[in-house]
């Protein structure tokens, strides 16, 4: 039976914009994150999925949990005809002047603050810090996602639980629950003692291999010369090698693509990162790696699995974003 995956990258993180290394490490999801995973979860409101799987990592199992809510969410609106809530149209209108300029990062928060504790997104107003106890808007919105830890279970990587707990009516349409389990072959490269470091000592290392800043789209085309020479350069003794990045990449999707297919088979929701993405593309679409440059936060690259092998459908798909492209 065919499994496709629909494997997003998490949203946006403070370390994204510090511009600092980001690979085992972890830093929250910002404002924009925690919007573009709300975004995310919209847009697959129409996909069935049979599963979902997320990397260990903080930022990535908070991208998925509120993008499952927010794809349930529209689903009810969409099942019971209703209109688009108010909340939502102001954090659009939001987004649109932060883009342009005209709003602060704060009344953006408080924008998606509003929106994401109305949809049931975030803890009730009580359990989250004035923003007198944290500092600002955008400090309470961190605290809040930081604090609200939907049931992510930690399930066996082999297999899938079965369909035995609730689901939710809607006027007698029983909405499945998605079974979901973290996984460690989905983390992010590691990146050994560039951990955590500014991303300009990243470039440094990369002009000691090619002797020269070469564009992200050469880069692409040489993932297996980079990894490797992060792993021979890295005094901390961490950073992978290609080899054992394609074997995670691989053993992934041979196992997780087995366990579905004997349920079956079905869509699959998974929550990485740009680098694990990146080597998928440069395995399985060596042809394609240039576009797009960059892999966005929370965009969606489809790859169909079939009794082992693998087509990549679309790569780094963001029309559910709107114009923002992370």
């Amino acid at each position: 039976m065919t499994v496709t995956f629909y494997i997003t990258r998490h949203g946006e993180t403070q370390f994204n914009v510090e511009n600092r290394v980001q690979g085992w490490c972890d830093s929250p999801l910002t404002a924009k994150g925690i919007y573009d995973a709300y975004k995310l979860g919209q847009g697959l409101a129409g996909v069935d999925f049979v599963g979902a799987c997320t990397s260990d990592a903080g930022r990535a199992k908070d991208t998925l949990a509120i993008a499952l809510e927010a794809r349930l969410n529209e689903r009810e609106r969409l099942y019971h005809g209703l209109p688009i809530p108010k909340e939502q149209v102001r954090a659009e209108e939001a987004s649109a002047l932060l883009e342009a300029g005209m709003l602060g990062h704060e009344e953006y928060a408080e924008a998606v603050i509003g929106l994401l504790r109305s949809r049931g997104c975030l803890a009730p107003r009580s359990s989250v810090p004035d923003s007198g106890e944290v500092g600002s808007a955008a400090a309470r919105l961190l605290a809040a996602a930081e604090a609200w830890r939907p049931p992510i279970d930690e399930l066996s990587r082999i297999e899938y639980p079965a369909f035995d707990v609730g689901a939710r009516a809607l006027d007698g349409h029983a909405e499945r629950p998605i079974p979901v389990r973290c996984d460690e072959s989905l983390r992010e490269w590691c990146f050994g003692d560039l951990e955590g470091e500014s991303s300009r000592r990243l470039r440094n290392r990369l002009f000691d291999l090619f002797g020269d800043d070469i564009p992200r789209e050469d880069q692409n085309e040489r993932l297996n010369e980079i990894a490797d020479y992060l792993h021979a350069t890295d005094a901390a003794g961490r950073a992978e090698d290609f080899a054992a990045i394609a074997a995670r990449v691989r053993g992934f999707l041979e196992e997780c693509g087995r366990s579905v297919d004997r349920r079956g088979g079905g869509n699959v929701l998974v929550v990485t990162h740009a680098m694990f993405i990146r080597a998928l593309v440069f395995l399985f679409a060596r042809d394609r790696v240039r576009t797009p440059a960059k892999i966005a936060n929370a965009s969606v690259t489809k790859v169909r699995w079939d009794d082992g092998a693998v087509t990549v459908e679309a790569i780094g798909d963001v029309t559910h974003l709107g114009s923002r492209r992370g």
